[in-house]
């Protein structure tokens, strides 16, 4: 499992992926902007902290000519491009990734991909927290700045079993 990140995680998120998910990885390029430049913004104690707990592995992209052409064709930033390389390296059944352009990407290489939305839907279903735990989470991201379609935000509470 490949994971994208900006460095907002809050809401206990990295627990809650531990919780989930075994043998994550980040790419260099994402570990650097959020652990080294975001140092003290939200998630990079925390995502240094898994690091030197070895539960979150930093990898570098073997192909990086495969990096330079993604940013070529799809003209995304070196990170979405580290984060679509490593995933396709890895063979990932799984990568979350929030931004559209990095999922559609994805999507397009067959890897199933899935937002803090659908990791918070996820824990749910699978009795990590409650539905109205994921509920008030999903609140608490959109308050903080999250951008999500009202359609998806709606789907998400209707699966969580929360009309809006």
């Amino acid at each position: 499992m490949v994971r994208q990140s900006r460095g907002e995680c809050d809401l206990g998120c990295l627990s809650l992926l531990r919780s989930l998910y075994e043998e994550p990885a980040i790419p260099r390029g994402v570990y650097l902007e959020v652990v080294q430049r975001g140092f003290g913004f939200p998630g990079s104690l925390e995502t240094e902290k898994t690091m030197e707990e070895d539960w979150l592995k930093v990898r570098s992209v073997s192909n990086k000519a495969g990096v330079m052409d993604l940013m070529r064709r799809y003209g995304i930033s070196l990170r979405n491009a580290e984060t679509v390389q490593l995933a396709l390296e890895d063979k990932a059944e799984l990568a979350l990734a929030d931004e559209a352009e990095v999922r559609d990407i994805l999507e397009e290489y067959g890897v199933k991909v899935r937002g803090r939305i659908g990791v918070l839907i996820e824990a749910a279903k699978r009795g990590k927290i409650s539905p109205k735990e994921a509920g008030k989470a999903m609140r608490r991201l959109v308050e903080t700045g999250y951008r999500v379609s009202d359609n998806v935000l709606n789907e998400a509470y209707r699966l969580l079993g929360e009309e809006q």
